[in-house]
């Protein structure tokens, strides 16, 4: 890490007085009186024994000085580890360095730094509150993962092995940290501030960790010159406590604040990292990308806002197929206190049993065993708003451009463990279908469109209905307002497989959140000759990352040359897909799966809920 210049001077001036003093000792002996031959030459070498001594000593001292002139300023000169100093205060980070195309880039990571105070105690539930200060941190390791929960938990280990594995480190209420991955030449004086990555986790609000691999921010930071920050926000009853007795509803979204809170962070500090606070692209995948469209939406056009520019990758805040939010249905924090034992006479006892009586794991142990116990935000009209289609369509919605899409297969980690049972699954997954469940049947018959049997029947079903449909339908209208960008991810290789072998690889494709690993360029074997890495699979995760990071970068131009905005294209190809073959072509297509999509329009699901 390149050290700052401060007190350069005074150092030079300090050593040309120590040089001074040592030539001007050697003159006064050089014009010493002549006496005898041998006394002279005695006195001559008893002089330069003085004056070497004196050497020494001065360069020990300049060495110190400077040692301790440095460490003043900021720079660990014992190690290579990087500093910066925030507004809570100094904190030291770690480096890494990534093969770039000329040689290797350094990048300085900051990892588990405190965005809030630990929301534990009476915190616990509360909105999320200012660190307390501090006078040094380390900051070179992933702070604790928020708690996760996993249900039902017939599915737990299948949940935990595709998207958890390795699982999150420490699970712990203490969890509202940041991490910061910046390339080291951001912090050269002369180099512009970097634009900034604000990436925010999936999990289903239920789980997930900004430490996962997937999420690893080196080499895109590296080889794209972009900073790259990740956060964690509580999930499950921690972050989304609906309870009556929080009569605040902006209180009950405290996972939302979270994120807006660590947004918030950026805005206040980025700067000391070599960031750009007005050049801020939110992003996120699944309950993520959700959360990002919940941003979107909540700011109307004219508002001032905390990003420049929005990613989805398969979620979106519109057009699925239940409701955006229901204020009143308390039903899984009744028995969630029931679960707990906490059956007080009124409901702010039985609240503050919960809150301050029981432990986190009983908490968590408690939500896993009913899979009934799941917790949505509350619409408070400030951080999640009850009419997203009304204000999408309405064009009051932040107007930044917008990149989004879904993959082929999102829907097959949702029906896995179904099977052929068809009445199951819309019993479980879509109780309000159950009447269309014949009508959607015949609209997706076996034997066309790769439905080779009831799984995958099922699979395209869930994919449509969740997934690809909302995309398609969000970026028709957003693309009346505001420059947005279609993709449809459709490749799969055997180093982003899911692994876990009772999920066979013919289900599994393009399957939920496997994407996330090429943007990244964090698949197995990305950093090395590995002979995992399929053909093509490098090429199509550089041209991914290039392309986010384009967008990131400028995102009124398009991400790559050929990516044409949705609704420009004369010929109806306004889709990229990465993954042509399922492999590693990519290129403009006329998205052939919107047909289905005319179906569900038919049936009503694009207006439910508005």
């Amino acid at each position: 890490m390149k050290c700052p210049s401060r007190g350069k001077k005074w150092l030079e001036k300090d050593s040309n007085t120590v040089t001074q003093n040592f030539h001007s000792q050697s003159s006064q002996d050089a014009v010493a009186p002549s006496i005898k031959g041998v006394e002279r030459n005695a006195t001559w070498r008893m002089s330069l024994r003085t004056a070497m001594f004196l050497f020494t000593i001065a360069i020990t001292l300049l060495a110190i000085i400077i040692v301790l002139a440095r460490k003043d300023e900021g720079c660990d000169t014992m190690s290579t580890a990087p500093t910066a100093t925030i507004n809570a205060g100094r904190i030291v980070g770690t480096t890494t360095t990534i093969a770039g195309p000329t040689g290797m880039i350094t990048v300085n990571k900051f990892l588990g730094i405190p965005y809030a105070t630990s929301p534990t105690g009476s915190l616990r539930f509360a909105p999320p509150q200012a660190p307390t200060n501090w006078t040094t941190r380390d900051t070179k390791e992933f702070g604790n993962s928020c708690i996760q929960v996993f249900a039902p938990p017939s599915q737990r280990d299948f949940v935990e092995a595709v998207f958890n594995n390795p699982p999150p480190r420490n699970e712990d209420e203490d969890c509202l940290f940041i991490n910061v991955f910046a390339p080291e030449k951001a912090w050269d004086v002369d180099s512009p501030p970097f634009p900034v990555l604000y990436w925010i986790h999936g999990g289903g609000w239920k789980s997930g960790s900004a430490g996962h691999p997937w999420y690893d921010g080196s080499r895109f930071a590296a080889l794209e010159d972009i900073i790259v920050v990740s956060v964690n926000y509580r999930t499950n009853v921690f972050g989304l406590p609906i309870s009556p007795t929080v009569t605040n509803l902006t209180e009950r979204n405290v996972a939302l604040l979270d994120q807006r809170a660590g947004l918030q962070w950026v805005q206040e500090n980025i700067h000391h990292f070599g960031g750009n606070h007005s050049r801020v692209t939110i992003a996120g995948e699944s309950a993520g990308g959700y959360a990002v469209g919940l941003l979107v939406t909540s700011f109307a056009p004219d508002t001032p806002r905390p990003f420049q520019a929005a990613i989805m990758q398969s979620g979106v805040y519109a057009y699925l197929p239940f409701p955006d939010c229901d204020d009143t249905n308390y039903n899984a924090w009744n028995t969630l206190t029931a679960s707990l034992n906490c059956t007080g006479s009124s409901e702010s006892a039985r609240f503050n049993c919960v809150q301050h009586e029981r432990t986190a794991s009983q908490i968590k142990h408690a939500q896993q065993l009913d899979s009934t116990i799941s917790f949505a935000q509350a619409c408070d009209n400030i951080t999640a708003v009850s009419d997203p289609r009304t204000r999408l369509e309405a064009g009051n919605i932040a107007h930044v451009p917008v990149l989004l899409g879904s993959n082929t297969d999102d829907g097959g980690v949702f029906v896995f463990g179904y099977g052929n049972d068809t009445d199951a699954f819309f019993d479980t997954m879509w109780p309000g279908l159950r009447a269309l469940k014949a009508t959607v049947l015949a609209a997706y018959p076996l034997g066309s469109g790769g439905r080779t049997d009831e799984q995958m029947r099922l699979q395209q079903i869930q994919t449509d209905c969740m997934f690809h449909c909302p995309t398609v339908w969000y970026a028709e209208t957003c693309s009346e307002y505001m420059p947005t960008y279609h993709y449809l991810f459709n490749a799969s290789f055997a180093s982003t497989r899911a692994q876990w072998p009772a999920w066979p690889t013919k289900y599994q494709r393009a399957y939920h959140a496997s994407e996330i690993q090429l943007v990244f360029n964090t698949y197995p074997g990305a950093d090395s000759d590995s002979i995992m890495v399929e053909p093509g699979q490098q090429e199509l995760s550089d041209t991914m990352r290039r392309a986010w990071a384009n967008f990131v970068k400028d995102p009124n131009q398009a991400p790559m040359e050929e990516w044409v905005k949705v609704g420009a294209a004369g010929d109806g190809k306004d889709v990229m897909a990465f993954g042509v073959d399922g492999k590693g072509r990519w290129g403009m297509v006329d998205d052939d799966d919107r047909n289905r999509c005319e179906v569900w329009r038919g049936l009503g699901l694009r207006d439910l809920h508005r």
